[in-house]
């Protein structure tokens, strides 16, 4: 008569975990128990898998906590040759090899230390090795396609209650189809929803309730354990499974323990709705069973799912001025939170820098092209029309008082003096024949001819004085040359020449329009030239005039200032740049008034 004898307990723990497993590590974990325990002899084993990365790491290990290290040699021969291996060692024991190969594709080996087995046993040791390799690739075979089957799921419910909340035209349409998806799907009998307002949180929707009393005990109660979750940022079971081995961490569910007294409540969760960082409402669920780990997997998805189309179906529902609060909101808590503190920094550096700017007033200067002038010049014109003989200076020359600047041909002047002088004499000697003879007729008809003849004389005469075109006093010459002109003719009162002086100086400032309203008469200022550009002279504003004169596409006023004291270093025409003291203004307003009156121009110009 046969007798049935019943597994030693080591050996029937590690059947119930192999029937408990739902991970492909647990599953290597068990299996490896169990074949460790059928091989009496065995005393050690590990399984190896392949990882992402191409390597082979251990998944299980029997016993967990013993060194393993003199099975690498014989791991690393049966991945190589894809094949089983048994050898012994230097002390005589049995080691065995057996690569994992589903549908020829290697994915793992199984090592094992038999220890000093004979032939027998280690032949045993093959074969069931052999027979639970394959059990072990189609296990794992099976919860592959578990956890395919549940992503799948869970893929599908979370879809559904996305698309159920989407589809709602407003928040409190969405809130109730979010609440009442929620609790369909996950078998609640009722799930709470409450929106965060700053914060604090307030209830937008409970399923299952015709009306809800927002004031009643049970609400209350409810929205203080939605707040534990809430503060802590996490989601919150009550009651509270285990802790893992190893974890660190407290939470608080005084709220949840409150709650789940006064309504009779078996499990609670609580799970905060996230949206750009921040939690913007929280779900409460009750049921009468616990949560297990996929829908607390489920849950954490939902979480960044929902939040973003509830805030979305917010906004939309919501006034501007809301907006404009909530929005006020969130920047005072990002200013005044603990993130980004170098980046906070530099812009409240930035900020205070933008208010000093903004409201300490500086010297303001209106900056305008200039040109240096003399103070008075002087032009030198033909005294009459003729040719020219010779002539010395030309523009830039320095000058002195009655230095030749050029010389006209008296040639013809010389022969018409001559004229007039013969003439003179003529009519002088009729004069003195018609009054011997008494002929008082004739004696003034000779009187005219000789005042004629004498003036014809005197006009010749000047003429030849002035033949030489001199300087007018010391200064430099600015203006005409003619030694390229000799012999040329010229017509009575053309320019020649102007000079100016060397020791007195004006300043033509060309100032835009959009600035002549603060430059004023007897303002003082200072000249830099593009010539000199490291020597600097005051100046004051002397006269402005009322006429603007188009230039480069502006309007610009021409202003007339004096420099002051002695200048030897500069000559006409030299081009720079004038500023003008417009009192005191902030350095901001002085950067952006030109903008701000363009735009308060603009602004003008399109109003109706």
């Amino acid at each position: 008569m046969l007798t049935q004898t019943s597994p030693p307990p080591a050996a029937a723990d590690a059947w119930q975990a192999l029937a408990r497993a739902t991970t492909g590590d647990q599953l290597a974990q068990a299996w490896l128990g169990v074949l460790c325990h059928a091989l009496l002899h065995a005393r050690a084993g590990l399984v190896l898998m392949a990882q992402p990365d191409g390597a082979y790491a251990p998944v299980a290990a029997e016993p967990p906590a013993q060194e393993l290290a003199h099975l690498a040699d014989i791991a690393t021969e049966a991945l190589r040759q894809r094949t089983g291996v048994l050898r012994r060692d230097e002390a005589g024991d049995a080691l065995l090899a057996y690569p994992l190969t589903p549908a020829d594709s290697l994915c793992g080996a199984v090592v094992l230390d038999l220890g000093p087995a004979d032939t027998a046993a280690t032949e045993r040791a093959r074969q069931l090795t052999h027979w639970g390799a394959g059990w072990l690739l189609d296990l794992m075979r099976q919860v592959d396609q578990a956890r395919v089957h549940a992503g799948a799921r869970q893929a599908r419910v979370l879809l559904d209650i996305v698309l159920a909340v989407q589809n709602e035209p407003g928040q409190r349409e969405a809130a109730l189809a979010l609440v009442h998806a929620v609790g369909r799907e996950l078998g609640c009998h009722q799930v709470q929803l409450a929106m965060a307002e700053g914060s604090t949180l307030r209830r937008q929707a409970v399923s299952h309730a015709a009306v809800s009393d927002d004031r009643s005990q049970q609400a209350l109660l409810a929205l203080q354990a939605m707040h534990e979750a809430f503060d802590q940022r996490r989601h919150l079971l009550w009651p509270e499974p285990p802790a893992p081995e190893g974890a660190t961490g407290m939470t608080i569910t005084a709220g949840h323990a409150r709650y789940a007294h006064e309504v009779g409540a078996k499990a609670l969760c609580s799970l905060p709705l996230e949206a750009a960082h921040e939690t913007v409402g929280v779900l409460l669920l009750e049921r009468d069973r616990p949560f297990a780990a996929d829908e607390i997997e489920l849950l954490d998805a939902l979480a960044p799912a929902v939040g973003p189309l509830l805030v979305l179906q917010r906004d939309a529902s919501q006034g501007a001025a809301a907006r404009l609060r909530r929005t006020l909101r969130r920047g005072v808590r990002l200013a005044t939170d603990s993130a980004h503190p170098a980046l906070k920094l530099g812009v409240g550096a930035a900020a205070l820098l933008l208010l000093l700017l903004a409201i300490v007033p500086v010297p303001y200067h209106v900056t305008a092209p200039a040109v240096v002038e003399g103070a008075r010049q002087r032009a030198a014109v033909a005294p009459f029309e003729g040719f020219v003989r010779e002539a010395p200076a030309r523009a830039g020359d320095a000058v002195k008082t009655g230095q030749l600047l050029a010389r006209l041909e008296d040639k013809d002047l010389l022969l018409e003096k001559t004229r007039w002088e013969s003439e003179l004499e003529v009519a002088l000697r009729k004069e003195r024949e018609a009054m011997a003879h008494g002929n008082r007729v004739d004696q003034r008809l000779a009187a005219a001819q000789a005042n004629q003849a004498r003036a014809q004389l005197d006009l010749a005469s000047s003429k030849l004085e002035r033949v030489a075109i001199t300087a007018p006093f010391d200064g430099i010459v600015v203006k005409g040359d003619l030694s390229q002109q000799l012999g040329s003719p010229v017509e009575q009162g053309k320019v020649l020449f102007e000079v100016a002086p060397l020791n007195a100086w004006r300043v033509i400032l060309k100032v835009d329009e959009r600035d002549i309203g603060l430059v004023r008469p007897g303002a003082a200022g200072a000249l830099v030239l593009a010539s000199l550009p490291g020597q600097r002279w005051p100046f004051t504003v002397r006269k402005l005039t009322p006429v603007s004169v188009p230039e480069d596409g502006r309007n610009q006023f021409r202003v007339e200032a004096e420099i002051g004291g002695a200048a030897p270093t500069l000559s006409p025409n030299m081009e720079g740049v004038g500023k003008v003291d417009a009192g005191s203004a902030p350095l901001l307003w002085a950067w952006t008034h030109p903008l701000l009156d363009w735009l308060r121009l603009t602004w003008w110009k399109v109003l109706p």
